[in-house]
């Protein structure tokens, strides 16, 4: 066993070294994540010092390859603050000098009030059919003008479309995601398009993409394919999370799974899936739609995030800190409702940038507290803040972003989801070997436990039977000195059973020899005859008692007259203490009531308590002791009464166990059996014993004993059995 203690002692010598040697390895790489935050601080600081919006037009987003060279390619763009200005207005001179060139093909004017004018001039060197592509397809209004350029053109010239989410939906089979403007280019020809944009309510943002009609079909399907599998797979990583809280009910994983959601709701209305898939004439209810959606997700992920790093039990202060992100969120979610989401949109961005950053810097703190699982989470928040950075700066028009990274969002959200949950994955699953090892050790312990028990009844039931053994022993010794006593008491009896006839019989001579004329000697002979019955009287009843505190206690129970009994013990008293003032109160409707008794062993009961009562009342100078016989209810009562010296009251209980006696009982001499023989005998005939005493007044101890049924009876003529009975 001491071998078998040592090796496990080894072992778990063993694994705490190489766990000390983990997280010293884990502490330097701690210290290095830890350090980055500050580095990552910085460059947000600088972020926050450039970010203002560029001016209308100012950055370039996209360059796009042309499906066919073309020669000239120019965009331009004028700011309308008044939203006034009609194509006619634009197309004079003194509008056209106002336009300012722009680079590539896309523009991005921020959270403006502003309506804005685009001029793209498409100069190809080579006829084709193309599709002018404009996304997102969430702006209010998007007009287009298309014409080919010419001396004297004017309003008149132009093919008008008429886009934007404000509007049906174009039912000219290209328009989804994006609304498509056909366009006949012809080579050497200028060809120019006018675009008006306005937009009242979200970031104002436009990618303008060229590609040949042939390519819509293969575009469309491939934005397909990644928008489903973007959407799949945060799908299943939401019904993952959920079924993570199925089998551990802990908040973060429902509030992850709402922060899950509220991505998914955003980037279904950035890629314009809202507006057309829920809402394809109604362009307010999708501007709500796109609102609320990413204040929910701000106001979901403030929680998740919290419940994640633990901090209201780790951090309450910050914990503080996010809940007035949530709320922040959810004052977002009432601006978009009341339509004003353009004020509050860029506050609130700003705000999430900076809740981004508090989520890395507590993340990279605590990167080492739960081994895979914190670092984990560290690398989630660091690539959502990364992402949001980089998407939410384009969406704003800061530093001329390129195009490709308003999809930042969208994959660090995906990453992000992924890391948490392989996050809360190891975390459950080291939750779940943490409780396997529990159990393991409380099996182990309930193991020992059992040993142990077992050890202890094996040897507490050796003690039991050697207690047990001890006991048999001074019974059996306990039985062997009452038979010695009985045996005694017998022999005593014989033995002077034979004198005392002898001297009855000569006494009863002597008396029969003298004369009627001498009473004197007639007398003395009449006190030897009354003591030599006494003497035997009393030898008779000690055996009896003897015989009935020993083994010998075999009632032979047999129908007999109540009446009966009590006389019969009278009389034995009376030969026992010729003294005593014994009166007999029977009631003439119970002398002859039967009872189920051993007639010998009652007797001796009701004797015990007529010497009580004569020797308690001699005490206090009282005599006379009161043996009544009654019935009620069935039942035979047997009373003796005296006004002896009484039993304390809080000693009634106690008189009736064998060697008690009451406090109050002086030098009167006595063993205590007395009471305690009663209850025996009574017991064994089915009755039972009461008492109602009070100190120096008397006492009254009743027995009840249930009449004989039809079975039990003999024949009881009624005739007094004292003679034979008192022998």
């Amino acid at each position: 066993m001491s071998l078998i203690h040592g090796r496990i002692h080894t072992v778990m010598q063993d694994e705490t070294v190489a766990r000390h040697a983990f997280r010293r390895r884990v502490g330097r790489i701690g210290t290095y994540l830890a350090g980055a935050w500050k580095y990552l601080a910085g460059i947000w600081l600088v972020i926050l010092l450039a970010m203002s919006p560029c001016p209308a037009g100012a950055g370039e987003v996209s360059v796009r390859l042309d499906p066919a060279p073309l020669q000239e390619r120019r965009l331009a763009v004028l700011s309308d603050p008044s939203w006034s200005l009609s194509l006619a207005d634009v197309i004079a001179p003194e509008r056209q000098a106002a336009f300012r060139p722009v680079l590539g093909t896309s523009v991005n004017f921020g959270y403006t009030r502003n309506a804005n004018w685009l001029r793209l001039e498409l100069k190809p060197a080579a006829n084709g059919a193309v599709l002018l592509s404009l996304a997102p397809n969430f702006l209010d209004f998007i007009d287009v003008y298309v014409a080919r350029e010419r001396a004297g053109l004017g309003a008149a010239d132009f093919t008008p479309y008429t886009l934007g989410d404000h509007r049906p939906l174009s039912a000219d089979g290209l328009s989804g995601l994006q609304n498509v403007v056909p366009l006949a280019l012809s080579a050497g020809e200028v060809t120019v398009v006018y675009i008006r944009i306005a937009n009242s309510n979200s970031s104002t943002h436009l990618n303008i993409d060229i590609y040949p009609t042939a390519e819509l079909t293969t575009r469309t399907s491939a934005a397909s394919l990644l928008s489903g599998l973007w959407f799949g797979g945060m799908g299943v990583l939401l019904v993952i999370q959920l079924v993570f809280f199925y089998f551990d009910r802990k908040a973060q994983y429902p509030l992850l799974a709402l922060s899950t959601l509220g991505i998914m709701l955003v980037y279904a209305g950035n890629l314009g899936l809202s507006r057309m898939l829920l809402f394809p004439d109604n362009g307010a209810a999708n501007d709500l739609f796109m609102g609320a959606s990413a204040w929910f997700g701000l106001f979901a992920s403030a929680l998740a995030y919290s419940s994640i790093l633990e901090l209201p039990r780790l951090a309450p202060r910050l914990h503080r800190v996010y809940q007035a992100s949530a709320a922040v969120g959810f004052i977002g979610i009432g601006f978009a409702i009341f339509k004003s989401n353009i004020v509050f949109g860029p506050i609130g961005n700003n705000f999430a940038l900076l809740m981004g950053v508090v989520n890395v810097v507590q993340g990279l703190r605590t990167a080492n507290e739960n081994g895979a699982a914190s670092r984990l989470r560290a690398a989630a928040f660091c690539v959502l803040w990364i992402g949001s950075v980089l998407s939410l700066s384009q969406r704003q028009g800061y530093f001329g972003l390129p195009n490709v990274f308003w999809h930042a969002y969208a994959i660090s959200g995906l990453v992000q989801a992924i890391l948490l949950t392989g996050a809360l994955a190891v975390r459950l699953r080291a939750a779940e070997a943490l409780n396997s090892h529990m159990r393991e050790q409380a099996l182990v312990a309930a193991q020992d436990a059992e040993r142990t028990a077992n050890a202890l009844v094996v040897e507490k039931t050796r003690e039991l039977v050697s207690a047990r053994q001890i006991a048999e022993d001074a019974l059996q010794a306990e039985l062997r000195s009452q038979q010695q006593q009985v045996r005694f008491m017998e022999v005593i009896s014989h033995q002077y059973r034979t004198p005392l006839a002898a001297i009855r019989s000569n006494v009863d001579s002597i008396g029969i020899s003298l004369p009627a004329a001498d009473e004197g000697n007639l007398a003395r002979v009449r006190r030897i005859q009354r003591a030599i019955v006494r003497l035997v009287e009393m030898l008779e009843v000690n055996l009896a008692r003897s015989r009935l505190q020993g083994p010998s206690f075999r009632p032979e129970m047999s129908g007999v007259a109540a009446g009966d009994i009590v006389v019969a013990a009278a009389a034995r008293a009376r030969d026992l203490m010729p003294a005593a003032d014994i009166s007999i109160d029977l009631e003439p409707s119970a002398r002859s009531l039967p009872v189920k008794a051993d007639a010998g062993m009652l007797e001796l009961a009701i004797v015990n308590l007529l010497e009580n009562a004569v020797k308690f009342s001699a005490v206090v100078g009282a005599s006379q002791v009161i043996l009544s016989l009654g019935a009620d209810d069935g039942t035979v009562r047997i009373a003796v009464r005296d006004r002896g010296i009484g039993i304390p009251a809080d000693e009634l209980e106690r008189v009736m166990v064998h060697g008690v006696r009451g406090a109050n009982v002086g030098s009167v001499e006595g063993s205590g059996t007395g009471l305690s023989l009663v209850s025996r005998v009574v017991t064994a005939h089915g009755g039972s014993v009461g008492i109602v005493s009070n100190a120096d007044e008397g006492t009254v101890v009743e027995i009840a004993l249930p009449l004989a049924t039809g079975g039990d009876l003999l024949a009881v003529d009624g005739t007094s059995g004292v003679g034979a009975l008192a022998g």
